[in-house]
């Protein structure tokens, strides 16, 4: 069970996604869009971000390895709830996260090209960051400032493996906290 604070962001969270993405109407891609779930980051029992998983409603409920090589439209947004979460420990994180995929066979050459998106970014609790991907496209990456109607897309990774490398960070067969992996997969 949650404890009240939890609970009352967990509830936060979720009814800003649904102001950001409303229950009808979303397509990626050319499908529609459903939320799978949403996963809780925790480093020493705080809240770094939240992180949604939205897929077509055919991949609800699938496994993360599923997930992780569909080649379907899908997209993960994170949203900051931590100031310790900045920049260079978003980049250095997400660059422990890529190594320790390629071991499990999802290589990310990519890797530096994907990160240098973020170098002008001064993260800040309550930003949203965006990790969409389309089929034929590949893996975009937007950002948007707490408070702000857009989002600013910082660049787009062409290519199906990468999308897995990354979506393996959190739904892989060894993902970064089970728990997030779990809340993402819609089993919390």
């Amino acid at each position: 069970m949650f404890p009240k604070n939890r609970l009352l962001r967990y509830i936060s969270i979720m009814m800003f996604i649904a102001v950001i993405f409303p229950l009808h109407g979303w397509q990626l891609g050319g499908k529609n869009m459903v939320l799978a779930g949403t996963g809780e980051r925790e480093k020493f029992f705080v809240t770094i971000y939240f992180a949604s998983l939205y897929v077509p409603a055919s991949l609800k409920g699938k496994s993360g390895e599923a997930i992780v090589v569909a080649d379907e439209p899908m997209s993960v947004i994170l949203k900051v709830d931590s100031s310790k979460l900045t920049r260079d420990r978003f980049m250095s994180a997400t660059r422990e996260g890529f190594q320790d995929v390629a071991a499990l066979g999802y290589p990310a050459p990519e890797r530096e090209r994907f990160l240098a998106f973020f170098t002008g970014i001064n993260i800040q609790v309550g930003d949203l960051i965006y990790l969409t991907y389309v089929p034929g496209s590949g893996l975009t990456a937007s950002y948007q400032v707490k408070g702000t109607q857009s989002q600013r897309t910082l660049g787009t990774i062409p290519g199906l493996a990468f999308k897995k490398a990354l979506f393996a960070i959190w739904l892989g067969p060894d993902p970064v906290q089970s728990g997030l992996k779990r809340g993402m997969l819609g089993q919390n």
